[in-house]
């Protein structure tokens, strides 16, 4: 090889080497302590941390994150006041799911791990990353071996429901990342930000997890911009010269968030273009555009950027202005769009416009709520709980029109008492009992919370509906997007032989299809009996139904249906998503309204 050829392959060949060693540098190496499961419930959406327990009389206490094998109806008290669940078993439709959903709170299945009772202990297996190396251009990395990581009564642990993960922090990361949990907490329901400035004083070890915790916060409208760039500061001055890591805590949660919120938008111009109706194109739009303007306040106040929200926010936008001009200005009701996608909307009879008001008025509660929503002395969950007990002290006379009304419904039969946070079974003789259990779900911590997050603590509309139980051949819950991450393209089923009592209430095992959100066709498969729960045909039925009203909704829902014959009957609809929070008030536009037929939970047995 003469000398001049040497030389230019040198040249050559240097940039190669450099780019082949970029390459390897950036290959991910999983994070220590992740594991990956089944999204149950999203609750708020973002991710919790907190202590474990095992125990649910613990649980109950509220402020833990409970550890369950496979819930069942003796835990509902500690999921109902758990920050998280974390269940080693169960899917869609078990009960675990079902209550979390109920109450607005994350839940993750892992399905996996060794239950020891006797500890009480969850052990897990992770792999150990071996070194990066390259399969035709693309770095790898191949398992070199095996950890295992074992959950404790009263250890760290974090719920992320988007990412359907829980992890186990570092040791030395675990009492930041609690205490930080607790302290954004108290925040939610006190929106104190001096008293947070005063809590990083005394914790200057945990700001950096603080931002954490505050910045997608921030994104759903939980934090104001103001007192976000308020407690950046507080944090850097707490964290000293370890501020550095502060702000690298709080781009990475906000890059984490902004990211999904993106993502989830990429979808947007698909809802756009399917909205049947002026008013569901407008519900896709408004939603766009708080998202939005949340994330360009927020990014402000991080000096960081909105990893794309903006850009998709406008593609929506521009796809609605499209849709304008050919969508009908007529507003479909929630009968009317199951009937145009091939379902019946079960008969119900809704109680009277103003029942919840005059039940207030009744029994006294308009001073409690007074006094009580904005005590500052009382966290969230004492809130909810002292407001929760007040209503449940109430009574419905059966001789008031509410009284009469749900009365009739329920003659004769069981029934489900549908409201705006909660769906619960009654026989005939408690529907009066049931209605008031009801309104009284709008009060935990969950809806609660995101009213005052709203900043509408106590305006609820207290819409009920009683319907009659009816014999079903087999019953189901479909949602109409990844129930995880919320986006397009795969409709999850999960149905069983017989009414929908049993299968909401978590009791029945079902079988769960993935299925091409196109054309209903199964992608995954998983039967629990001899013979499917569903046929192909009816299968693509649901597949359609779930299209047609994620279409009515302008976003994902969840919906319960059942058949009886050839017929199928929808019994309740709800977001599959967290509730939407206003835009910042400089933002002219309003959010997304909370449509009735769309605020329902599943069964409490």
């Amino acid at each position: 090889m003469s000398a001049a050829f040497a030389a230019l392959f040198v040249v050559l060949a240097a940039p190669g080497r450099a780019a082949l060693d970029s390459r390897l540098a950036a290959a991910p190496e999983p994070e220590p302590g992740v594991f990956r499961g089944l999204a149950l419930s999203l609750g708020p959406g973002r991710p919790t941390c907190g202590r474990a327990t095992f125990d649910r009389v613990q649980a109950a206490g509220g402020g833990l994150v409970f550890v369950v094998d496979a819930a069942g109806p003796g835990d509902e008290e500690a999921v109902r006041l758990s920050q998280a669940v974390v269940a080693r078993r169960g899917g869609l439709s078990g009960f675990a799911a079902a209550a979390a959903r109920r109450h607005g709170v994350p839940a993750v299945a892992l399905g996996r791990g060794v239950w020891d009772p006797a500890g009480p202990s969850l052990s897990l297996s992770e792999s150990v990353p071996g070194k990066a190396f390259l399969v035709e251009g693309v770095a790898v990395r191949v398992a070199s071996g095996e950890r295992e990581r074992v959950l404790r009564e009263g250890g760290a642990v974090c719920v992320d429901p988007a990412a359907g993960t829980v992890s186990l922090p570092p040791a030395e990361q675990a009492e930041a990342a609690v205490a930080a949990a607790q302290a954004a907490l108290a925040y939610d329901g006190l929106r104190d930000a001096g008293a947070l400035e005063r809590w990083l004083e005394a914790e200057p070890g945990a700001a950096a997890a603080l931002a954490a915790e505050l910045a997608p916060r921030a994104l759903e409208g939980g934090v104001a911009p103001a007192d976000l760039a308020r407690l950046m500061r507080a944090a850097r001055a707490s964290a000293g010269p370890r501020q550095a890591g502060v702000d690298a805590a709080a781009r990475r949660a906000w890059a984490r968030a902004a990211r999904r919120a993106a993502a989830a938008l990429a979808s947007c111009p698909a809802d756009a273009a399917a909205a049947p109706t002026a008013a569901a194109l407008e519900r896709v739009s408004a939603a766009a555009r708080g998202i939005a303007a949340r994330a360009a306040a927020a990014g402000r106040a991080l000096g960081a950027g909105d990893e794309g929200v903006a850009a998709a926010a406008r593609a929506c936008l521009t796809a609605a202005r499209r849709r304008r001009r050919s969508v009908p200005a007529s507003v479909l009701t929630l009968e009317e769009a199951a009937a145009a996608a091939g379902a019946d909307r079960v008969l119900a009879a809704e109680l009277p416009d103003g029942a919840w008001s005059d039940f207030v008025a009744q029994n006294g509660l308009s001073s409690h709520f007074a006094r009580l929503l904005p005590d500052a002395s009382l966290d969230l969950r004492r809130k909810s709980e002292r407001l929760r007990a007040r209503i449940l002290e109430g009574r419905l006379p059966p001789d008031s029109p509410a009284g009469r009304a749900a009365l009739a419904a329920a003659a004769g039969g069981s029934c489900l008492v549908i409201g705006e946070d909660v769906t619960l079974q009654a026989p005939a003789g408690e529907v009066l009992r049931a209605v008031v259990e009801v309104w009284a779900a709008s009060w935990e911590p969950g809806p609660l919370g995101a009213r005052l997050r709203a900043g509408r603590g106590a305006d609820i509309a207290g819409r009920v509906r009683v319907e009659r139980l009816r014999p079903a051949e087999v019953s189901g819950l479909a949602f109409s997007r990844d129930p995880g991450s919320g986006l397009r393209g795969r409709v999850v089923v999960e149905a069983a032989p017989g009414g929908v009592d049993g299968l909401l209430s978590g009791s029945a095992p079902a079988d769960r299809w993935a299925l091409d959100a196109r054309d209903g066709r199964a992608r995954e498969a998983v039967v629990a009996g001899a013979r499917p729960a569903l046929s192909p045909e009816r299968l693509a039925r649901v597949a359609r139904l779930a299209r047609g009203l994620d279409a009515w909704s302008g976003g994902g829902v969840e919906l319960a249906f059942s058949f009886d014959g050839p017929r199928l009957r929808v019994h309740h609809v709800r977001p599959l998503e967290p509730p939407r929070l206003p835009a910042p008030a400089a933002d002219p536009f309003s959010p997304r309204p909370e449509a009735e037929a769309l605020s329902v939970r599943p069964v409490r047995p």
